[in-house]
């Protein structure tokens, strides 16, 4: 006999009897979800943090406002989509906290926007390449994470940020100008 219990769907669905067992506070659900959330999750918080501890301190901030908000999903797409949002979100809390972004910073008239040629990247594996973007100053590097890996817009980080559009898009530019120099030494072999 399969039953419904807090509007969720029929509980023949791994994740949702897995949620049903967060919802009631069990503990061995709560870290199942942990433990499957955590190799996918990590590697944003990682982006956002440059260091495990600071990455590991996201990814618990995260699964703890997961925990408190459960409740609040409603099934009605990925779960882990959900999530991503939620750890997405705390990556942007810690930026915020920790970066100072300067709000007169802006592509100026007539600048040449940066392009790394795509030859190069042929040549670069993604590792070395999320490992320049690690050594960016942290604040380009929140927002050049932000507009390349999340997709938000200048719109977005604008406001997710506190900052102005015009200074998103210098971060942006900044941080494909410092990759592109860095890049050099596989430009030139």
């Amino acid at each position: 006999m399969t039953q419904v219990l807090h509007n969720t769907p029929l509980l023949t669905d791994p994740a949702a009897i897995l949620i049903e067992g967060c919802l009631r506070q069990d503990s061995q659900s709560q870290e199942q979800l942990y433990r499957f959330c955590y190799p996918d999750m990590i590697k944003i918080c990682f982006r956002y943090a440059g260091d495990m501890d600071g990455a590991g301190l996201i990814f618990n901030n995260a699964m703890l406002r997961v925990f408190r908000h459960l409740k609040q999903y409603k099934h009605e797409g990925k779960l882990m989509a959900w999530i991503k949002t939620i750890v997405v979100n705390c990556c942007i809390d810690y930026a915020r906290e920790r970066s100072r972004f300067r709000s007169n910073q802006s592509l100026d008239e007539g600048e040449e926007e940066q392009s790394i040629p795509p030859d190069v990247l042929d040549r670069v594996s993604a590792r070395e390449i999320q490992q320049l973007i690690r050594e960016l100053p942290r604040a380009t590097a929140t927002v050049f994470n932000l507009y390349i890996y999340e997709g938000f817009t200048h719109r977005q980080i604008s406001e997710s940020l506190g900052i102005a559009e015009g200074t998103s898009k210098w971060h942006v530019n900044e941080g494909r100008r410092l990759l592109k120099e860095s890049l050099r030494v596989f430009i030139n072999h």
